[in-house]
């Protein structure tokens, strides 16, 4: 029987070759379905190894997980994505993450101070973040200037969720991911 480990990895390198940021309980829960899928496989005799050359498993419970994060079910309220918001902006500024929240025009997005590691971006290599929580969406992030690139960030639309947005934030702003938006 394949452990919930190697699944993880799986799908944590089927996420590299998207164009979307995941928070680890997305992965989570992607690792945890491709678990029982292979599972399932060596019920009838398949290894998780011989899945390779007929199909993307990790890839496709990452993407099957993802669409509950970025297509919600019933749209949300103004109401909530201002909470969702706040919840964000509340994590973000915590002594945990400690980023530097700018004011915004609009109460469903955050504007992101960058930091000296920020990805460069914006027309002279200088914009903040932007990152924001839709009522028919989830969330996303970019870079603020005009004709940047949007990336979605797979997470639940929780209080819980914007905590693991914003330690996501953070490593962006940190530069700890390299730059998401050139992949």
């Amino acid at each position: 029987m394949t452990d919930t480990t190697e699944a993880y990895a799986a799908v944590e390198k089927a996420a590299k070759s998207r164009h979307a940021l995941y928070v680890p309980s997305v992965l989570e829960h992607a690792a945890a379905l491709l678990t029982d899928l292979w599972a399932a496989g060596e019920r009838h005799g398949v290894a998780p190894s011989e899945w390779g050359w007929a199909a993307d498993l990790a890839g496709g419970a990452l993407d099957v997980v993802t669409r509950r994060y970025e297509r919600p079910e019933t749209e949300r309220t103004s109401e909530q994505t201002t909470a969702l918001c706040q919840d964000l902006v509340a994590a973000l500024t915590s002594d945990e993450i400690g980023l530097s929240v700018l004011p915004g025009t609009r109460k469903n997005v955050a504007i992101v101070e960058r930091g000296p590691d920020t990805p460069r971006g914006g027309f002279r290599g200088d914009a903040n973040l932007m990152v924001g929580i839709y009522s028919n969406g989830g969330w996303d992030i970019s870079m603020n200037a005009d004709g940047a690139t949007v990336l979605s960030i797979a997470a639940p639309a929780t209080t819980d969720g914007a905590a693991e947005v914003a330690a996501l934030v953070r490593a962006v702003v940190h530069g700890e991911l390299g730059n998401p938006f050139r992949r």
